[in-house]
C-alpha cells in the first residue's frame, strides 16, 4: 500500500464533509512530503514526526 492509498483510506473513514476537507489538506501535504507513491510500510516514525511538525 502506498502513502497516498493509506491517506485516502483514512479520509474515507471520516463522515463530516468539513472534517474531510480540513483533514484532507493536511493529510495531502503530508503525503506529498513523504512521497505519495512510496510504500507506507517503509516510513520511519521520526520521519513522519518531522513532516507533521512542518504542518
Amino acid at each position: 500500500m502506498t502513502v497516498r492509498t493509506a491517506a485516502d483510506l483514512f479520509l474515507n473513514f471520516l463522515d463530516n464533509p468539513n472534517t474531510v476537507r480540513n483533514y484532507g489538506i493536511a493529510v495531502s501535504k503530508a503525503a506529498e512530503r513523504l512521497g505519495e507513491s512510496r510504500p507506507f510500510a517503509s516510513l520511519e516514525d521520526d520521519e513522519v514526526g518531522e513532516v507533521l511538525e512542518l504542518l
